[in-house]
């Protein structure tokens, strides 16, 4: 039976940070080396509460972010919709279409570059630049691309395609990938 504990805090990322550090300059000093990137751990980490002692002083709560999505945005979650978007907007996306978020980070006058994270390596446009890393087979997919008016995308089963460009904003079809 794996029984497996989760803590956190700042002690702990602290202790793991400590660790990480410890265990890369452990590696500096030649032969072969093995990325844990890509090597499975099979074993449950075990991970011990750690208690701050009385002189710590507490840390502050994470203050929430200020751009919040627009409402309108979030309708677009099941990967259907028409949206006026700006640079900066994030367009949220159910999971499992294979895509988590888009996030628009460019505008020209007949293009859109994107930004994306999910699980999904089907990817279609131009300039399309991904990465994949995987920790206990659980994959992660970041990447941008960069769709115009005449060349449509893809993202997982995320269809993309540029309407128009309207000044400082652009309106995006999304719709699902078999249409």
């Amino acid at each position: 039976m794996r029984s497996t504990t989760i803590a956190s805090g700042p002690a702990v990322r602290l202790a793991v940070t400590a660790g990480s550090v410890t265990a890369l300059l452990a590696g500096c000093g030649g032969g072969a080396v093995r990325s844990s990137a890509t090597t499975p751990v099979s074993r449950p980490v075990m991970l011990a509460p750690v208690s701050p002692g009385p002189s710590a002083t507490p840390v502050p709560a994470p203050v929430p972010s200020t751009s919040a999505t627009p409402s309108d945005l979030t309708g677009c979650r099941d990967g259907d919709c028409e949206a006026r978007v700006r640079e900066g907007d994030r367009i949220p996306i159910d999971p499992g279409l294979g895509v988590d978020e888009i996030t628009v980070i460019g505008l020209r006058e007949d293009a859109v570059r994107v930004t994306f994270t999910g699980t999904s390596t089907v990817v279609d446009g131009t300039n399309i630049g991904i990465s994949r890393s995987c920790y206990n087979d659980r994959c992660r997919v970041r990447g941008a691309l960069t769709i115009s008016v005449s060349r449509p995308g893809r993202i997982g089963d995320v269809g993309l395609r540029l309407a128009r460009v309207e000044g400082d904003a652009a309106v995006l079809v999304l719709e699902p990938a078999g249409r």
